[in-house]
């Protein structure tokens, strides 16, 4: 199985998985908007490092989880 098969199976059947990149993929449209912003600003870019962060910790969760299906089902 590949690793794009298994993020398929668990988009389609882990509803924690499937929060994860959702709430993933809101981030990423979040951070490009702040990232266009001019002038910078220091409160947004805090804000941007934030949600850089926690984006960065859905990551972790989701390899995880990828991994874990990967070694039990091969």
């Amino acid at each position: 199985m590949t690793r794009e098969e298994a993020i398929k199976i668990l988009l389609e059947t882990d509803e924690e998985f499937r929060k994860w990149h959702e709430e993933r993929e809101e981030l990423k449209w979040k951070i490009h908007k702040l990232e266009k912003h001019y002038p910078p600003d220091p409160e947004l870019e805090a804000e941007e490092e934030r949600l850089k962060r926690r984006k960065l910790y859905l990551k972790d969760l989701m390899e995880q989880r990828i991994k874990e299906f990967l070694e039990k089902n091969q």
